[in-house]
This record gives C-alpha cells, sequence and structure tokens, in this order.
C-alpha cells in the first residue's frame, strides 16, 4: 500500500497504523527526513518500507513513484491521498502564486496520485482512501485555498466513485472527514500576513485519524466524518446557515488574533514534513465516538 503527505502528521501516523495492521508501506512526500523517520516506524513494526521521495504536483514524479512501489511491493491494493500545502490569510492577503500553489498541491496532486494509482488498482481489486476534511463541506475563513481545494476533492472523488461504480470497476473509492486535528499543518502553513494563526485549543491526535485509514481501507464506505464535534459543526451549517454562519465569523477572529511571527512565511515552496505527528501547544485527544464505530464491526486482517 502507499500514503501520500508520509512524512509528518496524518500521513505518519497512517503508516504507524497501516504497519500495526500488517501492511508494507510505500512512503511518498518531499521531505526526506520526515520520509525517513516514517520509514524507521513501519520498520520497527517488522514491515517493509520502500521511500519515494516525491512531488506530487509533478505528474512525471507521480507516475514514476507509483511504478517502482508496484515494482517493489509486488502490488498495490491500497493507495491512501492524504497530503495538503496550507496558505493562511485572508483572500485578498494571499498572492496569486500561492493560492494557486495550494491548489495545484492539495487538488491537482491528488488528482496526479489517482491517475497514476488508478491501473495498479485495478489490477490488484484495490481501495483508493483520500483523507479529506470537515472543510469538504463547511467554508474555512483565512485558509480559502485549502478549502476550495477539500470541496473539489469531495466533488472529484465522488464522480469518480460513481463512475468507476458504473463502469463494473473493481476499485473501491473512500474519504475519511476529519474536523481539527493536532498536526504541524498549523506551524507548517505559509503565511500572507507573517504571522501564524493562532491555534484551535484542541483538535484529534492524528492516530486516530490513521486508524480511521486502515478501517476504510479495510470497509470502505464513500463518506466518514470523524468524531461528534466535527458532526455538529457540519449538521449547524446544512441545517441552520445563519449559525453556522456567525460560528465560522468567530473562528476567522480567532484565526486572525494570532501574534507569532510565521516560522516560515513561504514555506508552501519547501518541504515541510519534518517527522512530527502532532504540533504540540494544542491539546491533542482522542474521539470519542470513532473507536466505538470500529469496535462494532468484527476484526479482519488486512491484506497485503
Amino acid at each position: 500500500m502507499l500514503i501520500t503527505g508520509a512524512s509528518s502528521g496524518v500521513g505518519l501516523a497512517a503508516a504507524r497504523a497501516f504497519a500495526d495492521a500488517g501492511a508494507d508501506v510505500a512512503l511518498v512526500a518531499r521531505h526526506p527526513g520526515g520520509l525517513d523517520t516514517a520509514a524507521q516506524l513501519v520498520r520497527d513494526r517488522g514491515r517493509r518500507a520502500v521511500v519515494l521521495p516525491c512531488d506530487v504536483a509533478d505528474q512525471a514524479q507521480v507516475d514514476g513513484a507509483i511504478e517502482q512501489a508496484e515494482r517493489e511491493l509486488g502490488a498495490l491494493d491500497v493507495v491512501v491521498v492524504n497530503h495538503a500545502a496550507p496558505v493562511f490569510g485572508p483572500f485578498t492577503s494571499v498572492r496569486k502564486e500561492d493560492f494557486d500553489r495550494a491548489v495545484e498541491v492539495t487538488f491537482l496532486g491528488a488528482v496526479n496520485v489517482v491517475r497514476a494509482a488508478l491501473p495498479a488498482l485495478e489490477r490488484s481489486h484495490g481501495v483508493l482512501v483520500a483523507t479529506g476534511s470537515l472543510m469538504t463541506k463547511v467554508p474555512l475563513p483565512t485558509f480559502s485555498s485549502y478549502a476550495a481545494s477539500k470541496h473539489a476533492l469531495r466533488g472529484f472523488l465522488n464522480s469518480l466513485r460513481i463512475e468507476l461504480r458504473a463502469q463494473g470497476s473493481p476499485v473501491r473509492v473512500a474519504m475519511l472527514n476529519p474536523g481539527s486535528i493536532d498536526t504541524p499543518f498549523w506551524r507548517n502553513a505559509s503565511s500572507a500576513t507573517g504571522l501564524q494563526p493562532r491555534l484551535p485549543p484542541e483538535g484529534y491526535r492524528p492516530i486516530v485519524m490513521g486508524r480511521g485509514l486502515v478501517e476504510l481501507a479495510q470497509r470502505p464506505r464513500a463518506e466518514v466524518t470523524i468524531g461528534a464535534e466535527g458532526k455538529a459543526v457540519e449538521l449547524l451549517w446544512r441545517l441552520f446557515p445563519p449559525g453556522g454562519d456567525v460560528l465560522l465569523r468567530l473562528v476567522h477572529r480567532w484565526y486572525m488574533s494570532g501574534r507569532k511571527p510565521a516560522a516560515n512565511p513561504n514555506a508552501l515552496w519547501q518541504p515541510r514534513g519534518e517527522g512530527w505527528e502532532e504540533t504540540g501547544p494544542m491539546i491533542g485527544r482522542p474521539s470519542l465516538t470513532a473507536p466505538l464505530r470500529w469496535r462494532l464491526r468484527a476484526p479482519r486482517p488486512f491484506r497485503r
């Protein structure tokens, strides 16, 4: 199996979770140090790791990574599309090239991976799993390029899923939509203001999402939102838009109230995953509902 964005955050946690479930893992990201950390986590669990430095915005690099992963592992029965490249700031402050790059990596990079991986997944009767976001359905002020990319990803994958079913394809498509997660996403974001966003006070631990991705690889479903908090925000936005609008204006004020200088305002253009699962200042917490959901189903061995 293969994971993009494997050098930090949810991707790193997913590498650990898939290895715990018995999978050999191909690891894709730009940062070689973060990839080495992920590879060691996989090998510590007795599984094989294939390290594939790659910029997902480059179709030729993606094609080469998929080919090498299938060749070295023998088959690709699961591909996890997990990468993202955010830029923080009001839309009117974000440079065009930064906005476009965020979309190019987060959305079009996902399309590149799917395009390259589909033939291998057809051969293995495999599963395509994507890390979506609550922001596939709800806006995210001060991260408009990220929200736009996640909305686009949801539309693309749902369209693809229906096309594949209509064609009788054996490939299954699933998406995991988490709310706020305690990952380096926040400190690694490029910044149009020169400041870091003020962090959410808490978020789910990355391993919660890593285990959710394993669950969806084993039992694919079109979309799953992780966590009662995320579901509540989703329902508020859908069922009572005025209340959702007020809530998100408060979110905008919260993010914009940050006063710490951005560690690297141009991080969007550089490899960022340095082998950290969590960001530190946030309070990482488990999901109370996800483990119950998984435990209601009998465990299954992971297909290697």
